[in-house]
């Protein structure tokens, strides 16, 4: 009986593999756009991203006092005036997706997404291209989730108090956001170890 079990378990190995990949942080990154009068777009980007991935669940950490737009008084008003990340500096992310749609190199999916940020949860599904090669897996946004400011209960007044230091120039509430997101494998293990 026991050479039965020992079998069973050698030959279905692969059934229980455990993959616990890490964010490459210098490979990842959020961008978005600020919308100025309906046509004036003004990229960002966010860097610093932490996290991990295992078994088909995700965790990140995004730091947003490191928004870069290329422009240092943008990036310290975006902060201090629009986002208050001195009171909240960090959007979590978490979900899990199921592991049997990535049965090609190349998967395209929809990924279930809780965020946390300001003091508010939200959930989101982000359309994504999945590509896994060797111990890496990229996770690529294939078109921008339209993110609102009212989704996180974030007053108008930080949007009033923002558009005031550029002359009153309406600027929408909502942003285009892409994600860009590389893991690399930390162990590989099966039951058999």
């Amino acid at each position: 009986m026991k050479k039965i079990f020992l079998l069973f378990f050698m030959l279905s190995g692969n059934a229980f593999a455990v993959e616990n990949l890490n964010i490459v942080p210098e490979l990842s990154s959020i961008s978005f756009a600020t919308i100025k009068k309906q046509y004036v777009i003004e990229p960002a980007m966010v860097e610093n991203i932490q996290g991990k991935y295992s078994n088909g669940r995700f965790d990140l950490s995004i730091d947003f006092n490191n928004i870069e737009t290329n422009i240092p008084v943008r990036n310290s008003r975006i902060n201090q005036l629009f986002l208050k990340t001195n009171l909240y500096p960090l959007v979590k992310v978490s979900g899990q997706f199921n592991q049997k749609l990535l049965v090609k190199p190349i998967t395209q999916t929809t990924i279930k997404a809780k965020v946390e940020f300001y003091g508010q949860v939200k959930n989101f599904e982000i359309p994504v291209i999945i590509h896994k090669a060797g111990e890496l897996m990229t996770v690529n946004s294939y078109k921008p989730v339209i993110v609102k400011a009212s989704d996180f209960n974030i007053p108008a007044d930080n949007l009033k108090n923002l558009s005031a230091t550029v002359g009153g120039i309406s600027i929408s509430d909502s942003i285009p956001l892409n994600i860009n997101l590389t893991f690399k494998a930390l162990i590989k293990t099966t039951i058999e170890e």
